[in-house]
């Protein structure tokens, strides 16, 4: 349902001494108007004719077609379709964001709602995003243009800054990281008191394993989910203790897989504030 976008709720006075002024806003970086020319070009693309292309620049027809005389017309299918829509996007000086690249995919080439994951699962592989990418990549050549994909991580106010930060965390997790596996290996090291090759063998097999199986745990990016590897790496170790009944600890996970509806829509916040009687008409 459409809801008002003011709310009618008590304000703080100016000698509220705990008011505080505004946060200010960041200004959206302004986009450069395309010339009629480049207009036309980009039109022609989309598959518009040379009708539609004079009506939208106001060149002459004689002008529209010797700017768009090699520049194909594109068959409008999803792929061709995000392709334009991308191609927009990645020339800002912002360039495109991950997420905004998944998102016109997920517009043309559609999702399908699981029910039992509680997900939207695409319609499109990451085949399909590497051929998107390249046929940018041409476009741009062609174009003289320069298009940048984005991570979603980086802040557009700093991205230097926001990529230094980063990677001084991960060199400071990673040592974390190597801290762990040497007390690892001082307590548990196989062969710890013996002198042979086949010893010091056996023990940088273990120190590799020991380091792989941390990283799996932390980042829950194995090839088995999480709760999987720590149910069957229970089970092993109850084993070899000589308690193979002991309860395995609750993982997140295991339980009964159930139906989840797919979302409405509905914004519920919205319908109690509105019964509260808290929104005002805007002006």
């Amino acid at each position: 349902m459409q809801h008002p976008s003011v709310l009618n709720l008590p304000t703080c006075s100016a000698n509220d001494e705990h008011a505080q002024a505004p946060a200010p806003i960041r200004q959206a970086p302004t986009l450069a108007t395309p010339t009629p020319e480049e207009l036309a070009v980009q039109l022609r693309r989309e598959g518009k004719s040379y009708a539609a292309i004079m009506a939208a620049t106001g060149l002459p027809e004689r002008k529209v077609k010797l700017l768009v005389k090699d520049v194909p017309k594109e068959i409008s299918t999803p792929f061709s379709k995000s392709v334009n829509r991308v191609y927009e996007l990645a020339i800002r000086a912002q360039g495109v964001k991950d997420y905004e690249l998944r998102g016109i995919l997920h517009e043309e080439y559609g999702c399908d709602w699981n029910a039992l994951e509680g997900r939207y699962e695409s319609s499109f592989d990451s085949s399909v995003i590497k051929r998107v990418k390249g046929k940018v990549r041409e476009r741009s050549d062609s174009d003289g243009t320069q298009p940048v994909f984005v991570m979603d991580w980086v802040d557009d106010q700093a991205p230097t800054a926001s990529r230094l930060l980063l990677e001084q965390s991960a060199l400071s997790l990673m040592a974390r990281v190597e801290d762990a596996v040497n007390e690892f290996m001082e307590l548990h090291a196989i062969g710890a008191t013996e002198d042979s090759e086949i010893a010091d063998l056996a023990q940088r097999k273990q120190a590799y394993a020991a380091r792989q199986h941390l990283l799996k745990l932390v980042s829950g990016l194995g090839t088995e989910p999480t709760a999987k590897l720590l149910e069957r790496t229970t089970r092993v170790t109850n084993i070899l203790q000589g308690t193979p009944d002991a309860e395995a600890p609750s993982v997140l996970g295991t339980e009964e897989k159930r139906v989840i509806p797919k979302p409405s829509g509905t914004d519920h916040f919205l319908d109690f504030v509105e019964s509260q009687g808290w929104l005002a008409a805007p002006n």
